[in-house]
């Protein structure tokens, strides 16, 4: 993850963050200028198979970063939404047994 979760928010409708500080404001300039700006030289250099591979790559890059930038902000245990706004039931949820044995 090269973002931090304090410079950003999750979307309140859809799938993403959104930028609370200007770190984060930064971070997405530079995302964007990483993928446009290769992309344009290689079709400019007439390379459409080149070009496609890099904003497959960098696409599939910055979906990873920003999933993993979500995990934190929501914490491990936060519930998931699935369709209709349910919860999944089939996640594991952290449980803390405490016996009455004795270890030894």
């Amino acid at each position: 993850m090269f973002g931090k979760p304090q410079w950003f928010r999750a979307k309140t409708v859809g799938w993403g963050l959104v930028p609370i500080r200007w770190q984060g404001w930064i971070y997405a300039a530079c995302w964007v200028g990483g993928i446009a700006l290769p992309f344009m030289l290689l079709l400019a250099r007439h390379q459409p198979f080149e070009a496609t591979a890099w904003i497959g790559l960098t696409v599939s890059a910055l979906t990873y970063d920003v999933r993993q930038i979500l995990g934190a902000i929501r914490g491990p245990l936060a519930p998931r939404r699935t369709y209709a706004g349910a919860s999944n039931p089939s996640r594991k949820e952290a449980v803390l047994y405490i016996s009455d044995s004795q270890a030894g």
